[in-house]
């Protein structure tokens, strides 16, 4: 499954990572592990979120699924090549 990713940082400086997949959101929910180093916020509608509650948490993750870490400007354009399928 191949899955894209975008870094990001939070109001209190945590490092979080959005997903986004050609299988749509769901499948990708479902293919990535979750773990107590990290944080999971996903829901209809919406991208998966992953907070990294310990430093690594988010390479370990990339590094497992060979998560593709885009640009911002390449993620806006997968985002609208991909369309809609990304949010099923």
């Amino acid at each position: 499954m191949k899955i894209y990713g975008l870094h990001g940082i939070t109001h209190g400086t945590a490092h979080v990572l959005t997903v986004m997949s050609p299988q749509g959101a769901r499948a990708a929910l479902e293919h990535l592990i979750q773990t107590d180093d990290l944080i999971v916020t996903a829901g209809p509608g919406r991208l998966t979120q992953y907070l990294e509650k310990r430093n690594g948490a988010l390479q370990r993750l990339i590094d497992t699924y060979d998560i593709e870490v885009l640009s911002k400007k390449d993620w806006d354009h997968h985002k609208e090549t991909l369309s809609t399928t990304i949010w099923k």
